[in-house]
């Protein structure tokens, strides 16, 4: 195969730039042959890649986090020249949710042979249209998991940091001061043609099960759905949430009787006040929002879904 990878040389607390020559070079000839190339800007993933499918590569390999994922995604999407690549993912960031969803092995050096191999799985992305910052119509995919009300918030607050804090140390900070907001938002549209009308202040729409680090946000959701999984929650109080955040990270946050689940393939959302909307980590616009599956759409490489999602409840 004809293979490059899109490194984020600040992805991992900056170690990707350091670690990632001595990693291929480890590989001995499956590395060999590998192209790398660097980002330099915010966005710059998303160029690369739509340059790499105008110029032939059969893979490519994302090495970074979930933002780094969304970018080379997006890239190879939107660009109508050439041959749709497959891609392979290393994780360098510190979320890397979207990996949780397949078996790539325990070590980084495996999940670089996996991201290297010949074993594709075809997943499906989520297709949403928003209102853009700038006011203007747009239009993006993602793999894992969109996110409007209280987690996009917690990234813009991160976002807005005077003295941003690394990592999860950061989006610790953002999340307790949100806490002493909770915005609810008045949420109408349907799923599926079925009507929606509720409170709520978190919707996320999930192909991956994971978000903000481990967070099982959407456990019955699946990279091969046909659908997505939808979770709502209603009214919370402070004391509430905090309360649910052990059982996040295990979905059992679905027995709440304020927050319900629904699968759909078509998601259609307005709300008021208008919500920030996030994916994969990264903000993308303003509700309303229109989100589509487009079903078995790309080649992920690995040799399998990780076992509890073959397992899900």
């Amino acid at each position: 195969m004809k293979t490059v990878a899109i490194v984020n040389p600040t992805s991992g607390y900056r170690r990707a730039s350091r670690l990632w020559p001595r990693l291929l070079a480890s590989l001995g000839a499956p590395g060999a042959n590998v192209a790398t190339w660097w980002t330099e800007w915010p966005g710059h993933a998303e160029t690369l890649a739509a340059q790499a499918r105008r110029e032939g590569f059969d893979r490519v390999v994302a090495v970074g986090g979930d933002g780094t994922l969304l970018e080379v995604v997006n890239g190879l999407w939107w660009e109508p020249r050439g041959p749709l690549p497959s891609v392979g993912v290393v994780p360098f960031g510190t979320g890397c949710d979207y990996v949780r969803s397949f078996d790539l092995g325990p070590c980084r050096r495996d999940k670089m042979m996996s991201a290297l191999g010949e074993a594709t799985l075809q997943v499906s992305l989520g297709l949403v249209r928003l209102q853009g910052y700038d006011g203007q119509p747009r239009q993006r995919v993602f793999v894992n998991v969109l996110g409007l009300g209280i987690d996009a918030r917690v990234i813009a607050g991160f976002r807005q940091q005077r003295l941003r804090l690394p990592g999860k140390t950061g989006y610790f900070l953002s999340g307790f001061k949100e806490l002493g907001r909770l915005t609810q938002h008045r949420i109408t549209g349907a799923l599926d043609g079925r009507p929606l009308e509720t409170d709520a202040m978190l919707v996320a729409i999930g192909l991956g099960r994971h978000f903000g680090g481990g967070l099982m946000i959407t456990p019955g959701a699946s990279p091969q759905a046909g659908h997505f999984q939808v979770v709502l929650a209603q009214k919370l109080s402070r004391l509430e949430l905090l309360g649910l955040l052990p059982g996040l990270y295990s979905g059992q946050h679905l027995d709440h009787p304020r927050i319900t689940a629904a699968f759909a393939g078509q998601v259609k959302i307005n709300a008021d006040p208008p919500a920030d909307v996030e994916a994969e980590g990264e903000l993308e616009g303003l509700t309303p929002i229109e989100v589509v599956i487009i079903p078995r759409a790309l080649g992920i490489a690995a040799p399998s879904l990780a076992a509890s999602i073959l397992l899900r409840p």
